[in-house]
This record gives C-alpha cells, sequence and structure tokens, in this order.
C-alpha cells in the first residue's frame, strides 16, 4: 500500500531479549526524554497493527480506545520479571507474535536487534522518536513528506514593477532616488506653493503616470 513504511514484525519469545511473552512495547522520546505515549495518541493513529492495518489508536467521539490491551502502562510499576525495571517508560500492548507492523506518512524507520526506531514529525513540526521493542523485521526506509517531495518554487530575478524615468529638457529624470509623483507635481509647479495656477487647476496627474508610463517619449 502507497504511503506504508514496513516496521517488521512482533517477535516471538526468545527470538528477542527477554519478555514475558509476546507483545508490543512502544517507547517514545520527545526532546531525549521517554513520555507517556498516550499523550501523542493521534500521531500513535499512524502506527498500523494487524494485516487490516488497524490504527494503534482510534478515536471514536470524544473517547480514545488502543486497538489492543494496554498490559503494561507508563510509569511506576512491580517488575514483572527479574531483572526488570520498576519503572516502565513505555506502553505494552497484547498483540500476538507475527502481528505485523506499519508506518503510514512522512518519516524514516531504522531496525535494531529485537526493536525498530522511526522517527518523525506532528503536524506541527514537532519531532519524535519512537521504539517499537520487542520486535523483529523491517527494512531501513524513508517516506518524505509531501512539502519535502516537492521540488523548490524559484523565482527569477525579474523586478516586480517597472522604473520610471522621465526625461525633461533632453536630461533624464530618474525616479531612483526620487519619488516619481513628487517630481511631476514638482515640474507641474504644484509643490512649495508653485505660482503655476493655471496646470494646478487643470493637471490630472493620474492621466501625467499614465502617459509616463506608456508614452516611448517618456518611459525608457
Amino acid at each position: 500500500m502507497a504511503g506504508l513504511i514496513d516496521a517488521g514484525y512482533i517477535a516471538q519469545p526468545g527470538e528477542d531479549f527477554a519478555s514475558t511473552g509476546a507483545h508490543l512495547d512502544v517507547r517514545v522520546l520527545k526532546d531525549g526524554k521517554y513520555i507517556n505515549p498516550e499523550t501523542i495518541r493521534s500521531l500513535l493513529t499512524r502506527l498500523k497493527v494487524g494485516k487490516e492495518r488497524t490504527p494503534l489508536w482510534q478515536q471514536k467521539g470524544s473517547e480514545w480506545k488502543p486497538a489492543a490491551p494496554i498490559t503494561s502502562g507508563f510509569g511506576p510499576r512491580v517488575a514483572p520479571t527479574a531483572g526488570a525495571s520498576t519503572y516502565h517508560p513505555a506502553h505494552d500492548y497484547g498483540l500476538g507474535a507475527g502481528t505485523p507492523l506499519a508506518w503510514e506518512g512522512p518519516g524514516t524507520f531504522t531496525p535494531g536487534k529485537g526493536y525498530g526506531t522511526i522517527k518523525t514529525t506532528d503536524a506541527q513540526g514537532n519531532p519524535y522518536e519512537i521504539k517499537l521493542l520487542h520486535t523483529k523485521g523491517g527494512k531501513s526506509a524513508e517516506l518524505a513528506s509531501a512539502a519535502k517531495a516537492t521540488a523548490p518554487i524559484t523565482t527569477t530575478s525579474a523586478p516586480l514593477g517597472r522604473t520610471l524615468n522621465i526625461h525633461v529638457g533632453g536630461k533624464k529624470q530618474d525616479d531612483d532616488n526620487n519619488d516619481p509623483l513628487a517630481f511631476l507635481f514638482d515640474y507641474a509647479g504644484l509643490s512649495n506653493g508653485g505660482s503655476n495656477k493655471k496646470i494646478q487647476s487643470t493637471i490630472d496627474v493620474q492621466s501625467m503616470l499614465d502617459s509616463a508610463f506608456n508614452s516611448s517619449s517618456t518611459y525608457a
């Protein structure tokens, strides 16, 4: 299926490091620290389990439900086996051995010995690392986001507007360092209390500008 990364499958007991039985252990790191996976349930909807590609978490109305029961939650716990930690930085899900796993959408997957690692971002661009323990298989893969896959748009250096160059008495008057409108007013005797009352009473500034841009004699 397009848009899916093969993230392997849940290992048989004995195929990876010691465990109480086949299950999926999901650990989430943000800024290098483990956080409760339940806090990013919307992101974990992209982790698909089983042949039906069921989201690990699903929202129905205002309720969120996992695709399988959580057999060991995040936080302090009684060690389930000798040598196991009394603080569980993960969720354990009751899924059987051989259950296929996949990641939908942008991200990278890297397989390890007894686990796989997904690196991705949420809708706001915040990076997360998701570790899938007691798993096997899968291949290193990357699925780019639509924004990353699209070639960047480039623009030319052509100017967005035109430069107004006005010639008066054979001398070019550039607008590089002057306001062309102010120049026109000044030339028409309208600025600084200009005395050209006839021009002042009849001048149409818009027409002058249009003429300046459209006349080959005044636009260069």
